[in-house]
């Protein structure tokens, strides 16, 4: 039994009451949900299926469900009441269907089982939409909105496409933008709502004051930081001047009067009186900013442009208020314009969804969202009866439409919220982690806070370091987050306080290392270098394995820095690249096969392919083919005259091309030259196995052929559609991750990948857009295109760019609390001393970085916490030796299960009363299979009796001389001979979706050109007349028509039944 300490135990045993967790990283923030879940089974009684437990992902669903049934099956074994064994026994059993689960899947529980109640199909809400699919629909219903407007002939909406782009036939950005607008409506509980009072800044505003709250709010938060940054910079020029000129008496005077004069701006802000700020500050600007005596003095010069640069700045920005009005007013019609795009597109998506029978994850929370409101909550109280308790994990990062479900069903006092702001870094999906801090500083009568303020996972080093860092970086004037006292925490249990190392900041002086050396290499080739450097030290020098050793990035562009050194050094490693499945390469070579098979002529894929393991041709070999390129009008067609050995393969799948299924060819492909097994790495075979099940499933949902699949990966391929996941969670490699990915985890040794800048948003864009203040425009003069910005656009652009900053800490947060015994961070420098000034608002929004960040808080805060190693001198990276695998992996595919029907074509028969007689006995069915499989393999031309004979034998058949005329009479038949001209397939294999059914079987004959088909189906039944025939197999040929014509919709089809007992074709119309 754990011990708790005073929090931890008053989290898991009060109740009656709303509860919020704060809990810090390392917390034991888990193990509380779970004991907490255990109390409430044990003590209270409460079953499994009364509680409603809610995370994050899926990964933490499945994880506390496996420490609930260890608890549980414990207490089971321990318990020695019969009544409480069956109760256990009875939660354990439930357990599997239990309401723990990621919030998308508990809506979507709800939708499949309430979908009725607003009119949904039960098909559409078991089909849940690919990112491939979501991709294309969107577009359709974006470029149908676009062409009602053009119809239209609107001036306003034309007015709206220049003010986006001076070319007409330019809409990228207009798109770009009606999708966001899409996209920040589904975060909220009404999406019409929200923008409906899109137009709020801009309709009847008169006064500034009549701006939306949350607009002038920013506004003159805005003009507050820039004055705070403004006197920040002027005294930093006034102490320079003290110091190093201090008999510049008149250039100190200026300087002293521009300071006394800061009052006077000061004020209008406090009172928000914006021509008082503006008149001021004009003011202040007309005295010139004296320059240095000294004209070497950089860092004079620095801080003189800086404040020259604010001041220009805030003066282009500062228009009469009347002027800002009257702009705002005169957009009103163009964001009225704007909003009714949106929701149109909207509502075509909706309908394409509708037609298609899919949902998005944005629809599973909306839908339930409808549910629970319609008829007067009726839903809505079900659950509330039923939950005793709700329970959500990761509040922090829970958004508007999250939040509001839970509000639907739970009772006054029965929400247990778990969660740490510290740690929301999830702002570019809609987190708020406003909702938390709201709770935590506006209690209600029913509502409790309790932090968590024990780390269990990192040494005391770590621990002080962290709390060090964030006490100065979090609780900056200017910024809304902080690190208050009770998020100080401390260790603990008593071995974190031993074998402590300090934090250590590799700074690498690349430039002086360059020019010793004389090197080219970028800073990422060092830092990549390095890191992987150390690694290798570390682990040699302390008996580590690879698994104790992550480095942290905080994009996926340095992932393939670290992919490539770690490739020349043979170290084992694991990188989860989300994007670039469909540009990997096995998966290219895949698509370029595919593509080859159909288009051979094509000389892009085809000659990808050749090169590729399949084949392994050269590429002198190719250019020697392309010096006759005279002569041959393609690579396939010199390779189709001079095949190499294993070129047939090649030409044998083209002729299959339209007779295997798209997963059977894939199959195809892989076998060749053994190339899934000896070609690929453990990515590129789960990146193949993920191909292949994408197959199946396109099988499953589309009657199409190959060529169809390629089109389709075509137009979605540029989509992030990330690598499948080819390892454990226990492989001994090193992992390289994003921040993000790491969140949640921890590893005994941390390398952060430090950057000393960061990237300012540019706000480049025309119109930007913001889930709490809506859209903001500039003012545009047309047709010259002259801009100006407006009050909402600077709101926003504050709000953007403080928001921002905010996250960048909270993200460096959860990069320095995931390391349990070592803390490395590791960047490129010019010079510490560039460092050793105290951390600032204004240094914050010059964007310095994580290393600015942590080396100006340090070197200015000295610490036993924190050392800094200096790499001045370059260092060899000696290759490990490689590990050699002993087994080959072999694929292996699990098919998607489908909640559909399958039927046979041939068990589909007509429903009127069979003939007396039935010619199903043993030797009938012996007769018939001998038949069909003489007639598959014998060839498309005329037969005689030596062709029928010989093709016997090698079948190893026994023919009868009866057996041998029928066939002599079928190859002979004028119809039959007739469709040799065209391409003819045998045994044709089909799968297609007709309504809710998979129907698939087997056509016996297919012969098919560039406009018609003709199917034959072969029937050794002795029936007497040919209406028989028609009245048994009507249904049979009429199945394999449906199924032609979804597959090849453009194609003309005839079907036909050949009946050897009457020796002759009955054509089934």
């Amino acid at each position: 039994m754990p011990t708790w300490n005073k929090q931890q135990l008053a989290a898991i045993t009060t109740k009656e009451k709303n509860i919020l967790v704060s809990a810090s990283a390392g917390s034991g923030k888990t193990t509380v949900l779970v004991a907490r879940l255990m109390d409430l089974v044990l003590k209270d009684h409460i079953a499994i299926d009364e509680i409603l437990a809610m995370t994050f992902t899926e990964a933490a669903a499945n994880e506390m469900k496996k420490r609930l049934a260890k608890e549980l099956q414990t207490a089971w074994q321990d318990s020695k009441d019969e009544a409480e064994k069956k109760f256990l026994s009875r939660q354990l059993s439930s357990l599997s269907n239990a309401y723990i689960s990621t919030i998308h899947s508990f809506c979507l529980s709800i939708i499949q089982k309430y979908y009725y109640m607003i009119g949904l199909d039960h098909e559409r809400v078991c089909s849940i939409m690919d990112n491939g699919a979501m991709t294309l629909y969107q577009q359709q219903a974006l470029d149908e909105a676009l062409q009602i407007q053009y119809q239209k002939h609107d001036e306003i909406f034309l007015t709206l496409c220049q003010m986006f782009s001076s070319r007409p036939e330019d809409m990228e950005s207009l798109s770009s933008m009606i999708m966001q607008l899409a996209t920040l409506a589904s975060s909220k509980p009404d999406p019409d709502e929200w923008l409906d009072h899109l137009h709020d800044a801009y309709s009847g505003i008169k006064h500034i004051e009549d701006l939306p709250v949350n607009i002038y709010h920013n506004f003159f938060e805005y003009l507050y930081v820039e004055e705070q940054r403004y006197e920040e910079a002027l005294h930093h020029m006034d102490e320079i001047y003290r110091i190093k000129y201090p008999n510049e008496v008149k250039k100190i005077a200026v300087l002293e009067t521009k300071l006394r004069a800061l009052s006077s701006i000061k004020e209008p802000i406090q009172n928000q009186d914006y021509e008082g700020f503006r008149s001021a500050f004009i003011a202040i600007c007309h005295g010139i900013v004296p320059t240095s005596p000294e004209k070497e003095d950089k860092e004079y010069a620095r801080v003189r442009k800086q404040i020259n640069d604010m001041e220009d700045k805030l003066l282009s920005l500062l228009f009469r208020e009347e002027e800002f009005i009257s702009d705002l007013n005169k957009l009103c019609p163009v964001i009225e314009k704007l909003v009714e795009i949106t929701k149109t597109y909207r509502k075509n998506y909706e309908a394409i969804k509708e037609k298609n029978k899919q949902i998005d994850f944005d629809d599973m929370e909306h839908f339930a969202l409808a549910i629970l409101d319609v008829n007067d909550h009726a839903v809505a109280d079900i659950y509330r009866q039923q939950f005793k308790q709700i329970m959500v994990d990761e509040f922090q990062d829970s958004n508007d439409v999250q939040n509001a479900l839970v509000m639907r069903i739970c009772t006054e006092n029965n929400v247990f919220r778990v969660g740490d702001i510290k740690q929301s870094i999830y702002g570019f999906r809609h987190a708020k982690p406003q909702l938390m801090k709201g709770l935590i500083d506006h209690k209600g009568i029913h509502d409790e806070v309790i932090y968590l303020s024990n780390n269990y996972r990192s040494k005391e080093m770590i621990v002080e370091f962290n709390n060090e860092l964030f006490k100065l970086l979090m609780n900056m004037d200017g910024f809304d987050c902080s690190y208050s006292a009770q998020d100080d925490v401390a260790t603990g249990v008593p071995a974190q306080k031993e074998d402590n190392v300090p934090i250590c900041f590799h700074t690498i002086f690349h430039n002086e290392i360059k020019e010793a050396n004389d090197l080219i290499l970028s800073k990422n080739d060092f830092k990549a270098s390095y890191i992987a450097n150390q690694i290798l030290e570390i682990k040699e020098k302390e008996h580590r394995k690879w698994k104790d050793f992550v480095v942290l990035v905080r994009g996926n562009a340095r992932k393939d820095d670290m992919k490539s050194v770690f490739d020349e050094l043979n170290i084992p490693y694991f990188i989860d690249i989300k994007y670039g499945f469909y540009q990997s390469n096995a998966v290219q070579i895949m698509l370029s096969a595919l593509q080859s098979l159909y288009a051979p002529h094509e000389d892009i894929p085809f000659v990808a392919t050749m090169l590729s393991p399949l084949f392994m041709r050269t590429n002198e070999e190719l250019a020697q083919i392309k010096l006759m390129k005279e002569k041959y009008a393609s690579y396939y067609s010199y390779y189709h005259e001079h095949p190499f050995p294993g070129f047939e393969r090649f030409e044998e799948l083209r002729k299959k091309r339209n007779v295997l299924r798209l997963s059977e060819m894939l199959n195809a492909l892989y076998d060749i030259n053994d190339y899934y097994v000896l070609h690929t790495t453990i990515q590129e075979k789960t990146n193949l196995d993920l191909l292949y099940e994408k197959a199946i499933a396109f099988e499953e949902d589309n009657a199409c052929g190959i060529p169809s699949f390629l089109s389709r990966i075509a137009q979605i391929k540029d989509a992030q559609t990330a690598e499948a996941i080819p390892i454990g969670s226990d492989a001994d490699v090193v992992r390289v991750m994003s921040i993000h990915q790491s969140k949640g985890l921890q590893f005994p040794v941390v390398f952060l990948w430090s950057t000393d800048r960061m990237t300012p948003i540019e706000f480049k864009e025309y119109c930007i857009a913001d889930a709490d203040l809506g859209i903001a425009m500039k003012a545009m003069d047309l047709p010259q295109r002259y801009v100006r910005t407006t009050i909402p656009r600077i709101a926003m652009e504050h709000k953007k760019d403080k928001e921002e900053l905010e996250e960048e800490m909270r993200i460096l947060y959860v990069a320095t609390t995931r390391a349990q015994q070592q803390m490395h961070i590791v960047d490129c420098i010019q010079a510490l001393e560039d460092y050793k000034k105290p951390l600032t608002m204004s240094g914050v929004y010059d964007r310095g970085g994580y290393t600015s960040w942590i080396l100006q808080s340090f070197l200015t805060h000295p610490s036993a916490l924190f050392t800094i190693k200096e790499v001045h001198q370059m260092w060899e990276n000696i290759p490990v030796e490689k590990e050699v695998s002993i087994y080959q992996e072999i694929p292996h595919y699990h098919k998607t299960h489908q909640p559909m029907k399958f039927s046979s074509a041939t068990s589909i028969t007509s429903t009127e009363e069979l003939p007396a007689f039935q010619p199903k006995s043993g030797a009938g069915m012996s007769y018939g299979t001998r038949m069909h499989h003489m007639i598959e393999h014998l060839p498309n031309t005329s037969w005689d009796k030596e062709i029928i004979t010989s093709c016997a034998k090698d079948l190893q058949i026994s023919l009868k001389e009866y057996d041998i005329t029928s066939l002599l009479q079928l190859g002979n038949h004028p119809f039959y001979q007739s469709l040799f001209s065209k391409t003819c397939y045998h045994e044709l294999p089909f799968m297609v979706k007709i309504k809710d059914e998979i129907l698939h079987g087997f056509m016996d004959f297919v012969a098919m050109d560039d406009t018609s088909m003709t199917i034959i189906d072969f029937k050794t039944d002795r029936l007497d007349t040919p209406e028989e025939f028609i009245k048994l197999y009507r249904s049979q040929l009429s199945s394999y028509q449906d199924a032609m014509r979804i597959l090849y919709p453009d194609k003309t089809c005839e079907t036909y039944i050949y009946a050897f007992h009457l020796r002759t074709f009955i054509q089934i119309k």
